[in-house]
């Protein structure tokens, strides 16, 4: 028999799974499969952009290499407010698919369910705000990212105990651009994938570490450049992604070449990103830990 106090939970109990299986459901549905699917075809495109715009400045042009640079460069092409529009709506899916991926984890080990769960949840939240970004742009706004950094640091620096807030900034981007690293280097991402064999596993592997690897240490250079410009109270000093590939083109002995790797690398991540889409995992995501591999 079930005592009065025990029924809260197990109404708790029973809206949780019922909240799990509306997202196993959804993720299951083919339309949603299909504009995430788009999704991930529309932030590849943006990456292969941003690797291009990075080897044009390895070159010696000028030029944005950041989501900025990538969008201007559709936004300036034939159709683009179109095609932005079109992305912006591929990527709000993305999200949407990437938050039901939360309910597919299945793991041994109960931290390696909340970690991953909460890591879809943040990739969701990530893909919306590229989403809103992408939208802007199809709506006509513009900015340089490089300059909104530098504002957004100079306005917590203004802040009562900014110095450390935009330190803890500095920390996180550093912090998801080390988790791509180690996603890349353990090919964590395959989860995402579903099984491939032979050459084609091969191919898509490699683009996958080289890709996470190289976005990962940019991010974790952008996040260097946060703490930098906290330690030393000057906002001109944070300039997000751009700043950091152009911060690694002025690397003496050899600054260029590195760029030219780093821009290559996001290359390779934006047709990681085509594979993903090609071959996205259906069905439960299984997390292992490193040592059950």
């Amino acid at each position: 028999m079930t005592s009065g106090d025990d029924r809260p939970d197990e109404d708790r109990g029973r809206k949780r799974d019922e909240v799990k299986e509306a997202a196993r459901r959804a993720n299951r549905d083919p339309k949603v499969r299909g504009i995430g699917r788009a999704g991930l075809l529309a932030n590849g495109i943006i990456h292969v952009l941003i690797g291009a715009i990075a080897i044009s400045v390895a070159w010696g042009s000028r030029g944005e290499a950041d989501q900025s640079g990538a969008l201007r460069t559709v936004a300036d092409g034939p159709g683009g407010m179109i095609l932005l529009c079109a992305a912006a709506i591929a990527l709000f899916g993305l999200a949407l698919l990437q938050w039901t991926e939360a309910a597919q984890v299945v793991s041994k080990k109960r931290r390696l369910v909340i970690m991953r769960r909460l890591t879809n949840v943040g990739k969701a939240i990530g893909y919306a705000a590229i989403g809103i970004v992408v939208g802007s742009y199809a709506l006509g706004a513009r900015s340089d990212a490089s300059k909104t950094w530098q504002g957004f640091s100079a306005a917590l620096l203004e802040l009562p105990g900014g110095v450390l807030l935009l330190a803890a900034v500095g920390v996180l981007v550093g912090t998801v651009g080390g988790t791509l690293v180690f996603r890349g280097v353990t090919r964590n991402f395959r989860e995402e994938l579903r099984p491939l064999h032979g050459l084609l596993s091969g191919f898509v592997g490699a683009l996958g570490i080289v890709g996470h690897v190289a976005k990962g240490l940019a991010l974790m250079i952008t996040g260097v450049l946060f703490v930098a410009s906290a330690a030393f109270t000057d906002p001109k000093v944070a300039r997000g992604l751009d700043g950091a590939l152009k911060w690694v083109a002025s690397v003496p002995w050899g600054g260029g070449t590195l760029l030219m790797l780093m821009a290559g690398g996001f290359i390779a991540y934006g047709f990681y990103l085509f594979a993903r889409a090609r071959f996205l995992r259906k069905g439960p995501m299984v997390v292992t830990s490193v040592n059950e591999r």
